[in-house]
């Protein structure tokens, strides 16, 4: 096989490709996997702050599940508004001092000591 014909068959390969990921079943797809990932993040971070919940504040069955009435509230919101939590952590790093988008961002300025 000449260099020509290599040259042309990896133009064809890469044009396949980018064919089918452009395709709205590949999209539909990959989004089905975006949002499946999502919910096992949130669900982990849920433990996690269930846990330390439970551990520091001793919350019991109802102060837990208060908490996770509260955060499925609050994902109401920012399903309607873009911007809420970028909002909310404007509204609450002037009350409490802590910018936890940017802390998580790991912006430099944010970073927290761990004792």
């Amino acid at each position: 096989m000449s260099w020509a014909d290599k040259q042309l068959k990896k133009h064809k390969l890469r044009k396949q490709i980018k064919e089918i990921m452009d395709s709205p079943e590949f999209q539909k797809e990959r989004q089905k996997e975006l949002d499946k990932h999502t919910a096992e993040a949130m669900n982990c971070f849920l433990l996690i702050s269930v846990d330390y919940l439970y551990r520091n504040y001793h919350c019991k069955r109802k102060g837990v599940l208060k908490y996770l009435e509260f955060v499925l509230h609050q994902m109401h919101f920012a399903q309607k508004d873009e911007e809420y939590f970028q909002l909310m952590n404007e509204e609450l790093e002037r009350e409490v001092g802590v910018n936890v988008l940017g802390t998580l961002k790991g912006e430099k300025d944010n970073e927290i000591e761990l004792p």
